[in-house]
């Protein structure tokens, strides 16, 4: 009697797990990189330049000379960025030098923010792009196709400022029917002036998305139904709704979910550009506003948030991604 070899260890749970801890790895190593890359930018000047940055053009030696001590300014570069990036993980981003407050404190208001209105942009454009994209992608080649991507590459090629202006413009000064300040309605408006303070911002970022994410969409569901599966479950009769969800969609998740994470990646860049015209009391605004100072303390703290955003949204997308496509998780 033929003895059964034995088979590896763990199997496909024990490769899905090296993939998990793999991909975890890189973006842990690829958030490290970045981190130095930020602290090596704000800390490249001397001691006394950035002291003066700090205090202010007309202070005094003295005054340079304490500020420089009591940050640890004259210290070597790896000390003071490993006494950096020590705090920042206890969650200890500095004190800003401007207004002598906790940094945390003041940014992390403002990046909730920030992370609920490209939630809200993010949640209108993608399904309107899929919505958009699965239709048109049935109707290739029609006028209506063709106008749509025309239209899509014009929308794309316009910077999120001009988007956000224009709409500004349509509903803030023309129509009259969204606000035109922000920062008003957070500082003294009632909740639903503040909820309407979102709309604005969030339908720039929606606009913003749609043209980029809309033709990956019509692409990858495209490719799906001339894929070969396809016409053999059309043959072998079944329903068209169980072909496009089982067969066309699922195949098309992969390439869809990769084009959805690099616009959210997209969507949470372009709100420094789109908070500062619309005067939303961001996290973007608040970094324009710290370059703008001098605050160096500030914008490092929220360049390397921002990092760690899009490095969580990529994570994210791999992860998923493998988690809907079997051949990934079963591949050596």
């Amino acid at each position: 009697m033929r003895r059964r070899q034995p088979t590896a260890l763990g199997g496909p749970v024990m490769r899905t797990a090296t993939r998990l801890a793999a991909r975890i790895g890189w973006t842990l190593l690829a958030l490290g990189v970045l981190s130095v890359l930020i602290f090596i930018a704000m800390n490249y000047k001397s001691p006394e330049e950035i002291a003066r940055a700090a205090v202010g053009r007309t202070a005094t030696r003295d005054q340079l000379d304490a500020y420089a001590t009591a940050h640890g300014l004259y210290d070597p570069l790896p000390t003071r960025y490993l006494s950096w990036l020590g705090h920042a993980v206890t969650g200890d981003l500095g004190v800003s030098p401007i207004t002598n407050r906790p940094v945390a404190g003041v940014i992390l208001p403002e990046l909730a923010r920030t992370l609920t209105l490209a939630g809200l942009g993010v949640v209108i454009g993608i399904p309107s792009s899929i919505a958009l994209g699965t239709f048109m992608a049935r109707r290739k080649g029609s006028r209506s196709d063709i106008g749509f991507l025309m239209a899509s590459v014009a929308l794309a090629a316009t910077p999120e400022f001009v988007i956000g202006l224009g709409l500004l413009m349509i509903f803030g000064v023309w129509l009259g029917w969204l606000p035109i300040e922000s920062g008003s309605a957070f500082a003294f408006g009632t909740g639903t002036q503040q909820i309407m303070a979102y709309v604005l911002p969030a339908l720039t970022v929606a606009v913003a998305i749609i043209p980029h994410m809309y033709r990956f969409v019509r692409t990858a569901v495209h490719e799906g139904l001339q894929a070969p599966f396809v016409e053999a479950a059309r043959l072998r009769g079944l329903p068209s709704r169980t072909i496009h969800w089982d067969f066309v969609m699922r195949n098309s998740a992969a390439p869809i979910i990769n084009a959805a994470a690099f616009n959210i990646v997209f969507a949470v860049s372009g709100l420094v550009a789109i908070e500062t015209v619309t005067s939303f009391p961001g996290i973007g605004d608040h970094l324009v506003q710290a370059i703008a100072q001098g605050d160096a303390i500030t914008v490092q703290a929220i360049a390397l948030i921002l990092a760690t955003v899009v490095l969580v949204v990529f994570l994210l997308a791999d992860l998923l991604t493998l988690a809907l496509n079997p051949r990934l998780r079963l591949s050596r």
